[in-house]
Formats: structure tokens, sequence, C-alpha cells
């Protein structure tokens, strides 16, 4: 049999990369351990030795880890564009089966406390905070995204505490308080995630498992450009609701702050009541909170202003190795683009520099594309790459991980653990940054690499008539470089939602307050004359040619065939999505409403991903039998 053995079949490729998980069966592991479930890696000839690696960890891996594990091995033995040697491959077993084994070590009571995993501890700017590297995102993990103050569909919270959801939740605060990972992030937008946060803190504490000093709570509340200090008022007592158990709010952040007139809200000393801000030092002054920042999904120039307001202790933004979200292609208005200035003005004015999901919203690195899984290589996984990055590069703080289960932490626990060996960790980015170069140098020209993202005007400017010019071409550096379709998409479908809704029948500044602050903008309109708006780009034919053509690829009605898209480069790797999170990866209002209303299904399909982790833990055992034999 050849080293590669068995090709997948059609429905081991959709069990294995798909996001719809296959059931699997109640009977006996060892059972299931069909051909029609085998990896291609365990059908081969190297199967054995790899079995026994994975069989000697086994009992210290969680059910998700082990399925990733699985996942990440079937791509790099079947990867067409890097053959590993067999001693390469079984190294990248080890490492992976050594990482997924964390949890149980740090529960092991026969390892001294002071050899166990702790996640290392900054200093978070002028807050003197000490922050962990990692913080814990509460975006993802909440039972449902309708908020408390929607009548009728609103979530009853003493049935959303004692939900599965719940339980969940508890399990993933538990792990990163072990740990060492202390800082839990929340919002009033994100549904029920500060009532089930703060009811898992408080019960550990009423349990004498945690004093409040021992961790550090952020939350979040929005405000709109005419949103008075009376009713800013109102959405603070909600929260306060919720958050008041705490006795005190260590992070407070006025949320999305990404829209001129929304900073001209929070910046103005005119108002007759004193204006939001102010508000919120008096809240501080009662101790209600401790420190005042702002998150963003800004352009850069506009989270520049913020910053150099000096108002505020800490900031949460987008600076991501792939692109800075919102900010990509947009002016900073010092020479660059996206939010590098951001960062390093930040951290010139000591605040706390906070990374917004930068695995996430930094390039969907839990299912990231063959390219950039290649790019980086083996050694170490896209999401430590961009997380080491963050640190060692930009100097950030922290990086947010929106957990939706413990497993998610695996790969960011890999990078804590390169951190504190510098030397090693700046070897490992520094070689995958040349090879991530290379490639986009290959794919896009050298030219372009170095100009095609500066000297864009952002959506304000009336030239544009709205659209997201430096975004859009951001998006088609992803896909034209990095193969970056599912996370493109994503992001484009959001600006088409927008230039639906955009009237030629309104002025443009009554257009730009329908503009929402969590992805403000639209998408390419090909009606719209953009000479003007292009005039300073380097070569404004070629960005109006990249336009229309990420446009092409995006659109929604695109008509890309799925062999096209695998002769563009355009494949998944594999993917970290166990089950589908509780609250669904579907954000849009409809779909949230009909999960709520029980029309469509919800997520937290765990049960499905530990059949399927017992059938191939079966297919292991008995492949690593064979090695015994040998």
């Amino acid at each position: 049999m050849s080293r590669r053995g068995f090709s997948l079949t059609k429905t081991l490729s959709t069990r294995f990369f798909s996001t719809d998980e296959k059931k699997g069966d109640d009977s006996d592991d060892d059972d299931n351990a069909t051909n029609a479930n085998t990896p291609s890696f365990i059908s081969s000839t190297r199967g054995p030795q790899v079995a026994a690696i994975l069989e000697k960890y086994a009992s210290k891996i969680h059910d998700d880890s082990f399925l990733k594990i699985v996942r990440q091995l079937e791509f790099w033995h079947t990867n067409t564009e890097r053959d590993l040697s067999d001693e390469e491959f079984l190294a990248l077993t080890e490492r992976l089966a050594k990482i997924a084994s964390w949890r149980e070590n740090v529960d092991d009571v026969s390892i001294p406390e002071e050899e166990k995993l702790k996640i290392p501890k900054v200093r978070f700017g002028r807050t003197e905070l000490q922050m962990p590297i990692i913080t814990c995102g509460g975006m993802r993990i909440q039972e449902t995204w309708i908020p408390d103050t929607v009548p009728l569909l609103k979530p009853n919270k003493s049935k959303v505490v004692k939900s599965a959801s719940q339980d969940n939740l508890k399990d993933v605060i538990l792990c990163c308080l072990k740990v060492g990972l202390n800082h839990f992030e929340t919002a009033r937008f994100y549904g029920s995630s500060e009532v089930q946060f703060v009811d898992a803190l408080c019960n550990l504490i009423d349990e004498g498992k945690i004093k409040r000093s021992d961790f550090i709570f952020q939350t979040k509340i929005g405000l709109l450009s005419n949103t008075k200090t009376a009713e800013f008022a109102k959405f603070w007592a909600n929260s306060w609701t919720n958050v008041s158990k705490l006795g005190y709010v260590d992070l407070f952040a006025f949320h999305c702050m990404s829209l001129n007139h929304q900073l001209d809200n929070v910046l103005s000393d005119d108002a007759d009541d004193g204006g939001v801000y102010k508000f919120a030092l008096d809240l501080q002054k009662e101790g209600k909170i401790r420190h005042i920042g702002f998150s963003t999904h800004g352009c850069a120039q506009n989270i520049l202003r913020m910053i150099d307001s000096n108002k505020f202790s800490f900031v949460n933004l987008h600076k991501h190795y792939f692109g800075d979200y919102h900010a990509a292609g947009t002016s900073d208005l010092r020479g660059g683009q996206g939010n590098a200035e951001c960062v390093r003005r930040a951290l010139e004015l000591d605040m706390g520099v906070f990374n917004i999901s930068p695995f996430d919203k930094g390039g969907k690195l839990y299912r990231p594309s063959a390219s950039v899984a290649n790019a980086v290589g083996c050694e170490l996984s896209p999401i430590a790459f961009a997380a080491l990055h963050a640190w060692k590069v930009r100097g950030m703080h922290t990086v947010s991980v929106g957990l939706a289960r413990s497993s998610d932490l695996d790969e960011v626990i890999e990078a804590a653990r390169l951190y504190r060996e510098d030397e090693r960790a700046r070897e490992l980015v520094r070689a995958a940054e040349g090879r991530l170069e290379d490639l986009t140098v290959r794919k896009l020209g050298k030219e372009w690499c170095e100009k095609g993202l500066l000297n864009l005007p952002t959506f304000y400017d009336e030239s544009t008539d709205g659209v997201a010019i430096g975004n859009m071409l951001w998006l088609y550096n992803c896909m034209a470089s990095y193969g970056m379709i599912e996370f493109a998409k994503d992001r484009y479908n959001d600006y088409e939602k927008k230039s639906a809704a955009w009237s030629k029948s309104k002025s443009f500044e009554e257009n730009l307050k329908s503009f929402d602050t969590v992805n403000p903008g639209r998408s390419f309109d090909e009606s719209v004359d953009l000479t003007k708006a292009l005039s300073n780009h380097y070569d404004p034919e070629l960005a109006k040619a990249k336009l229309a053509e990420v446009h092409n690829w995006l659109t929604k009605d695109a008509t890309l065939s799925e062999e096209e898209k695998v002769k563009l480069g355009w494949k998944q790797a594999y993917n970290l999505t166990t089950w589908e999170e509780f609250p669904g990866d579907d954000l849009c209002m409809s779909g949230v409403i009909l999960r709520r209303m029980g029309i469509k299904s919800s997520g937290g399909n765990i049960e499905d991903a530990v059949k399927e982790a017992k059938v191939m833990r079966g297919i292991v055992r008995k492949s690593s039998l064979l090695s015994l034999e040998d």
C-alpha cells in the first residue's frame, strides 16, 4: 500500500472538512471503526505509528480536541503542496497531542503547581492591571443573541442560567481560571452573555472557589449619534442590573465606536447634562467601574481620533496579520493604512491594548485556507501564529478568543507556551512571515503589495458614495493571495446588505446615518463612478478592475463552481469547529429570531461530536495495536 493509502471518500471529506458534522453511532467505538470512517493517514504505512502516539495521549485528550487533531493530520497527510516526511509527520502528531493534553495536565496532582501551565500576564497600560495575554471573549458562548431588552423574545434569565449552554460556559470559565486566564469580556450587545457570565462567576464566588479580586471583568455599552445621557443611563441601568452582583466592573468600554457622529457624541463636552463621557466618569467616582476605554470597528483615522483624545485607559481594536477588519485599506493620515499606527500611538500613551477577535475577524483561522496553513507551516498553527504576531511583533497586551468550548483554548495555549520561549517564538514567527510575504508577492505583485491599499478615501468621502473601497481591495487581497473564501464572503455579505438599503432618493448624509456601528460601509456598486475617489491611488484603473473582480467573486449571485474555486486555490485546510456554538453561527437578525422561536435549530449539538470522537478513538486504538504487533 502507498504511504498515502486510501483517498478520502466523499462522506469522509464531509465529515472532516465541512461545518455539518455527521452523526456517529451509539454502538461500541471499536465496532464502529469501519473502513468507511478511517482517515487515510491511518490507512497508510505510517498509520500504526501515528495511532500509537495518539493512543499514548488519548486518555488526556478531550473529545473535541481529539477530532481536531484527526482533521489536522488528515489535511497534512493528503496535502499536495507539501509532502511531509514520516519523521515530520510523527513530530506533528506528537506536538498536537501534547498541546491537547493541557486540560488533564492542569488537574494532575502529581505535577507541582509551579510546573503547571499558567498564562503569562503583562501590565495593561495605565490601568496597572496584570492582564493575561489571552482573554476569554464572550461573544460566541451564550444561549442566544437576543438581548434582554427585546419584548416578547427576550430570554428568561432564570432559564438561561440553568441551560446546557450555562453548563458549557461554567466549564470554560473553570478551564480558563485553572491556567491563569482570568479576564472575561462581554457586552450588552452579546445577547444573554452578560447575564450568564455574571451568574457563573457569582456562583464560583459563593462556592468559595474564587474571590472577586481573582478575575478581571469587562463589559461594553454602545451608543448612537443622538444618544442622550439620560438614554445612555438607561442602557447602563439595564447592564448594572446584571453586573451589580459583582460589585464593580473592572473595564468599562464604549462599544463599537466607529462612526463620526458617535465620536462627536462621546468626545463632546458641550452637552447640557455633561454628556455620556462625564456620565462614565461619575460611575467611576462611585466605584461602579474602575477603568474607561472603548472598542471599535472603525476606520484608522477615527480610531486615532479617539486615542489622541487621551480620555481612555484602554482600547479594544483589530490589528491582525492578515488585515485589520474595517480599518484595512483606510488611511491613518500619517502615511499608512490600517491600525498599525493606532496600536503604536496607544502604547505610546500607555493605554492597555486589547486585540479583538484575531482568529475570527483576522481571517477565520479556526477554518484556515490551505494556502495559509501551508505558508504558516506544520510547526505552528495559523491561530498560534496570529497570537504570537500580535504579542511579539505588535506589542499588544492581550488577544481575545471567542471561546465557544474549552477545546478552543488548545491553539492559543500552544502560543502561550511559546510566548515564554522568546527567541524560539520570534524565529517561528519570522519564518512564517517570510513564507506568507513570498506568497503575497507571488500572487499580487510587489508594487501592489506595497501600494495597493494606500491613499484611499473612506466611505465618509462623498466621492465613494458609501463604498468601502479600501476594505473591498483588502478582501481582494485575502482572496487572491490567501484563498480565504469563507472569511471574505462573510465580510462581503455584510456590505451587500448595506448596499441593498442604500437609497438613491436620499442624500449622501442621510444614507450614511443608516450604517450600523458594527459593519459600516457598503459593497462595490458598478453604477458609481469612482474616478475621483481613486484619483490619489497609484494605479486607479487596476484598483477599479480589482474592485469589480472581487465583487464578482463574492456577491451572493456569484456562479463560480467548486472546481473553479479549487483551481484558484480557494480550499479549506481543515475545520476546528467540532460542533456549532450554542447561539448559532448565523448572526443575521432573521436567523437569530427563528432560532429563538424554535423554528430553526440551535447550536450546542455536543453529543454528535462525542459520538464521532468515540468512533475515531476506536479506529485509532485498532491501528495502534498493529504497531505493537510490528
